[in-house]
């Protein structure tokens, strides 16, 4: 007998894989901000143009159905009654004079002439908060502001560093209504006004926002931006300004060390070269990295703290504080180091560099 021939495979069924439905999120916030288009002029002369085409069209309409309009003396409106009725039409004044007579004017009225007069107001309201009240609100704010600041930290740029450096300062005990940020984005300053600081929307180096930033009487200015060249710059601004405000400076290359001593710069961060050496350190070590972070950070279990002496600490010996490690001791200028110099008595006016608990007097510590 022949052999039944054998059925043919089934190839599989090509099938799209199925997209993961993903979780309801609201809406978020808006996140795009870019520099306008126009000029302010511009703007304002754009808006009145839009004004003005908008009357045209609705007297246009209402030229086009003129016959349903009729004032006291029940006559057909000419020209100039239907630019008179246009224009207290859209203003929303409305003497009664002149009314729509028939259903199809009540509807033009309804339907098309309020929507007109709806925007037209929007744009008249939105142009006096633009260039009129937000300017006399954001001028009173300023000077109240700058009544309030004193002995308070402008940070400059809103960067990663920047951001850091902020939550750092809010952490170690300084208030928000003490911290004052300038960056040119707008998003940058909504992420740090959004911690309570005030913020300063414009470029860092112009003179006339660092006045009004009350850099002259800042206890520091935190010069956080991206490029060393810039910063250079803003050092030299910001000198220009404030001759006696302490100057905080972060750069990438070392090179520019000299640069910005010459331009004025009190303290120099190079955010490279820590990064560098504490990737060296964590090579051949396991502990040091972290305690490094805990001891450099407002949150950590001990700190690394700078300040005068207290009356309990004068005539101490420097390496016999209690609950501290005096790693540090600046007397007359000189800085006596525990690695270099032996201990000594403490004496009034001494700037110690210590290494102390952020542990409570009153909490006992672990036992070993």
């Amino acid at each position: 007998m022949p052999e039944s021939p054998k059925p043919e495979p089934r190839l599989p069924r090509f099938r799209l894989p199925r997209r993961a439905r993903t979780p309801w999120q609201a809406p978020r916030a808006r996140t795009l901000f870019t520099r306008p288009a126009a000029s302010p002029q511009r703007m304002l002369l754009q808006r009145v143009y839009l004004v003005v085409g908008l009357c045209v069209l609705a007297f246009a309409v209402l030229y086009l159905d003129r016959d349903g309009l009729r004032d006291a003396n029940r006559k057909v409106l000419g020209i100039v009654d239907l630019m008179y009725f246009t224009m207290v039409t859209v203003a929303t004044v409305g003497y009664g004079d002149i009314v729509p007579v028939t259903a199809r004017a009540r509807l033009i009225d309804a339907f098309f002439i309020v929507p007109i007069r709806i925007v037209i107001w929007f744009v008249f309201l939105g142009t006096a908060y633009q260039f009129v009240i937000q300017r006399v609100i954001e001028e009173f704010r300023m000077k109240r502001l700058q009544k309030q600041l004193r002995d308070h930290v402008v940070i400059c740029g809103y960067g990663l560093s920047g951001s850091v450096a902020v939550r750092e300062l809010l952490e170690s005990g300084f208030t928000a209504e003490s911290i004052v940020v300038i960056d040119p984005q707008q998003a940058a300053l909504e992420a740090a006004t959004a911690l309570g600081v005030a913020g300063l929307l414009g470029d860092p180096s112009r003179e006339d926002l660092l006045q009004q930033a009350q850099v002259q009487i800042a206890r520091a200015v935190i010069i956080a931006v991206t490029d060393d060249a810039t910063a250079i710059l803003l050092t030299l601004t910001v000198r220009s300004v404030a001759p006696q405000t302490k100057i905080v400076v972060r750069i990438q290359e070392q090179t520019y060390q000299r640069q910005l001593r010459q331009a004025g710069a009190n303290v120099i961060v190079s955010s490279t070269k820590i990064g560098g050496l504490l990737l060296a350190d964590a090579v051949d070590s396991e502990y040091i990295v972290p305690f490094v972070n805990d001891l450099l950070s407002a949150r950590g279990r001990v700190n690394l703290v700078e300040r005068r002496a207290t009356a309990q600490e004068i005539g101490r010996w420097s390496n016999a504080l209690p609950g501290a490690v005096v790693v540090g001791l600046v007397r007359a200028g000189r800085v006596l180091s525990f690695y270099e110099d032996e201990p000594c008595p403490i004496e009034a006016g001494d700037l110690l560099m210590l290494i102390q608990s952020s542990r409570q007097p009153n909490e006992t510590p672990a036992a070993c």
